[in-house]
């Protein structure tokens, strides 16, 4: 089966790592942020979720630029990866956005409730997105496992977030917490391809790719 290349995914395939690494540093800025609420007993603000909306976006696209490599390996999983993955970079973009609007007082009333509309994109593609591409990586032999784990935290961790608000369980702490493993899950997969660690053989030729990126 022929391996999809073109100049468009020859850049998100160099890029990708960088686009982990800065959604990562992202969230590394809005932990700070949450820890500056805690001590101050304040509420997150508008500014937080655009933060969140950004680093997800970077993500999102880090994650787009594993398609070419992986879709000759399991062509139906990778494509429906590859959609989800856009309409949740598209939901997560568009938040950041709107989010930025409230923070910077262009838009006005409750960023909270239109948080919610946000959500149905957000959830297909942190879960689907991810989840599929993650199984994906695990079934070939291209990827090292760690990396196939590590997109799977993705979504898990995500869920746990979303599960434990909706039964009521939502302190700051808990919400620090999971911004935290997000942040090193995001560094991490970026580490790996940046240092090549991500290929299952040092050898492959698309490490040195990822090497050169950013």
């Amino acid at each position: 089966m022929a391996r999809v290349t073109n100049h468009w995914w020859e850049h998100l395939e160099q890029w990708r790592a960088t686009a982990f690494l800065v959604g990562g540093l992202i969230f590394v800025v809005d932990t700070a942020l949450l820890v500056v609420h805690m001590y101050s007993g304040t509420e997150p603000a508008a500014f937080g979720q655009a933060l969140v909306g950004t680093s997800w976006t970077a993500a999102f696209i880090g994650l787009v630029g594993f398609y070419p490599s992986l879709t000759d390996r399991s062509r139906r999983l990778a494509k429906a990866g590859l959609v989800f993955a856009a309409i949740g970079g598209i939901t997560m973009a568009a938040m950041a956005v709107t989010m930025f609007g409230y923070a910077t007082d262009i838009l006005s009333g409750t960023p909270s409730n239109v948080a919610l509309y946000f959500l149905p994109g957000v959830f297909v593609g942190v879960v689907l997105g991810f989840g599929l591409f993650g199984v994906v990586s695990l079934r070939t032999d291209l990827y090292s496992r760690n990396l196939g784990l590590l997109f799977l935290l993705l979504p898990l961790t995500f869920l746990f977030n979303l599960g434990s608000g909706i039964a009521g369980f939502n302190p700051l702490a808990k919400v620090l917490g999971v911004v935290v493993v997000l942040s090193l899950t995001m560094l991490a997969i970026g580490y790996l391809l940046r240092t090549g660690s991500a290929f299952a053989s040092r050898g492959d030729v698309e490490a040195s790719t990822d090497m050169s990126a950013g």
